[in-house]
Order: structure tokens, then sequence, then C-alpha cells
């Protein structure tokens, strides 16, 4: 069974990030649906799969799958492109100016849905989601090697722990301030 090669122990770095082991990479509904319930045993409801073998790679792909309601600190990459593709679910794509402004924001979803469901950030933009269905699955790919100092956290935006700064931010993004 793939699904029980791609998930297990020695393919899991650790709670929310597995890495294939595998030189041909597929998956199918029913991989999809196990990384689903892999998130939902995580303590954020998150999970990753990544199809790289090795952060030194020069591609990274990750198939991801975030809860509704997910944070993700706006953030941007130096240098590195950076696309996504919702396998499933809806969010708005947010796209900030250097003060923490709404530039653009991009309502996407499946491609069945006839919204956008591709988009590519090739500047160093600061951006986010904000998922409104029950979760989001979505492929995202960027360039390698990762490096920790790549991507920048946004000064203006509140830190992963902080929960009530985080509530009041997400409020004034969803309404567009």
């Amino acid at each position: 069974n793939k699904a029980i090669m791609l998930f297990n122990q020695k393919n899991r770095k650790n709670s929310e990030v597995y890495i294939s082991n595998q030189g041909l990479f597929s998956l199918n509904k029913k991989d999809i649906n196990e990384l689903i319930n892999k998130a939902k045993l995580t303590p954020r409801n998150r999970v990753r799969l990544c199809s790289h073998n090795s952060t030194d790679e020069m591609v990274h792909e990750m198939f991801i799958v975030h809860p509704k309601g997910a944070y993700v600190r706006p953030h941007k990459h130096l240098n590195k492109p950076e696309s996504m593709m919702i396998i499933e679910g809806e969010a708005d794509y947010v796209v900030f100016d250097g003060e923490g402004n709404i530039k653009e924001k991009i309502f996407m979803s499946n491609y069945q849905s006839g919204k956008p469901f591709y988009q590519s950030t090739r500047v160093d933009a600061f951006h986010s989601l904000v998922i409104h269905s029950e979760r989001l699955v979505f492929l995202e790919v960027t360039q390698g090697p990762f490096n920790t100092d790549d991507t920048v956290f946004a000064e203006w935006s509140p830190m992963e722990n902080e929960g009530e700064k985080i509530k009041k931010f997400m409020r004034k993004v969803e309404k567009g301030v």
C-alpha cells in the first residue's frame, strides 16, 4: 500500500512533516484523504507531505493541509518564487505592502469551481492565507535549497504564540482593512 509507505515513521520528520523517499512520486485521492486524516492528529491540525527528499534539493514541492482558522503569519521569501495550487477548499491569498496594508486579495478555490485555483508569486511580497473552508489542501512549490534566512516574517504581524493579537489581526484582514 503506497499510503502506508508515504506515511510511515521513517518518512516522518516531525508531527507535521512527512518527507517522501520515492524516486517516482505520485498521489491519488486516497493519499490526500490519508494526509487529511494525519492533519487531524496533529496539535495544530496541519500537515505537509514533501515530495522532495531533502531540504537541499533545488525544487521543493509540498502537499499541505491547513484547517479553517489556521494562522499563516504574513511573510515573504527573498529571491525565491513560490506558487500554490488548490486541491480542495477555499481561501483568500492576501498580499500586503511593507506597512501591512492589503494590496491584493485573491479568492481561490479548486479548478472545478471556476475561481482562481493557482497563483504564483515571483517577487518579494508579504503574503498570507485566510482559509474559509473546513480545511485547505494545496500544493506549494518553491525554490530550494531551504534556508530559514530566506523567509522574512512581517514585523507588523503578530507572532504565532500571540492568540488575542492574532484574532484581532485576522479580523482586520478578513474585512480587508
